[in-house]
């Protein structure tokens, strides 16, 4: 969230959550389609900005209501130029938000399915192969066929006329998802949504991280000895490291502890990846380090 205007005030800060946290109710009400229609609402515009009276009218176009103050309290926030203007990109963000980690993660999963090799694009050929898009809303409600929905689907993505020609990043395809999330309150329902719609496993993904984490503590120990390969000074240094936060010295850490231990080195994890460690490694509840360096070096 910027911080333009109000500087670090949290009254003003407050008001703006509030305030987008409102009218991402109101477009929620109207259904996925206004959530996702929201950018190119703003489409026709010649401008990067709107002064109030414009912003004004923009919510009264799109059936959406904001008290007069708290009109220019949006304005005045998402102003970032000082000319009393309201910065459409920056509200457009603000009005999107991010993806949190759970919700992140079976997304670029999905994005995956078409981009194996991790390039950052993928062919929409190749994307919509994947895709099931009899899940769509639009479809499911039989607003629109199928093969009408897959055309609307790649202009939401890609926004131009000659999508089905191009290439869509990872970038657009996040962005997509970030807008619909605004319209889905429960984690469980969005991600049970994205795995019907890929035919992905959140399950799948859990391992992904995990393995990756891996890979990071591995690397971390590797670089340390200077590239070494000598894995008895690269399990002896990963176990001295764990053992550093080990306050009993009983070779085994509570999850507070295991967290920072992997944060010194260089590996940050949610509780829901360093719980798979703890699933894999834990005896009686705690994390035992010995246990898991043996299993990584094995």
């Amino acid at each position: 969230m910027p911080q333009h205007m109000f500087g670090p005030d949290p009254v003003h800060e407050n008001r703006v959550l509030r305030s987008l946290k409102a009218l991402r109710m109101q477009l929620g009400h109207k259904g996925s389609s206004a959530i996702l229609g929201v950018r190119s609402s703003f489409a026709h515009l010649s401008d990067a900005s709107m002064d109030k009276v414009e912003f004004d009218r923009w919510l009264s176009l799109n059936g959406l209501h904001m008290s007069t103050h708290d009109i220019d309290t949006m304005c005045n926030y998402f102003d970032v130029d000082g000319h009393g203007h309201l910065n459409i990109e920056a509200f457009l963000s603000g009005i999107r938000g991010d993806l949190n980690d759970r919700r992140m993660s079976i997304v670029l999963k999905a994005f995956a399915k078409a981009d194996p090799e991790d390039t950052g694009f993928c062919h929409t050929t190749d994307l919509m192969a994947n895709f099931n898009v009899a899940m769509m809303p639009e479809v499911r409600k039989g607003t629109l066929s199928e093969e009408s929905a897959k055309e609307v689907f790649l202009h939401r993505l890609e926004g131009t006329a000659d999508v089905l020609e191009s290439n869509i990043s990872k970038e657009q395809f996040v962005d997509y998802y970030s807008w619909l999330a605004c319209s889905i309150i429960s984690d469980d329902t969005f991600v049970d949504l994205v795995e019907t719609a890929w035919s992905v496993s959140e399950a799948d993904v859990d391992e992904d991280r995990f393995n990756m984490c891996v890979q990071v503590l591995m690397g971390w120990a590797d670089e340390k000895v200077k590239g070494v390969t000598d894995e008895v000074k690269q399990k002896q240094l990963m176990r001295t490291t764990l053992q550093h936060f080990d306050l009993e010295n009983k070779g085994s850490l509570f999850m507070p502890q295991f967290m920072q231990a992997t944060h010194r080195m260089s590996c940050s994890m949610s509780e829901e990846i360093a719980q798979l460690f703890f699933d894999k490694f834990a005896v009686e509840g705690k994390l035992d380090y010995y246990v898991m360096t043996e299993a990584l070096y094995s």
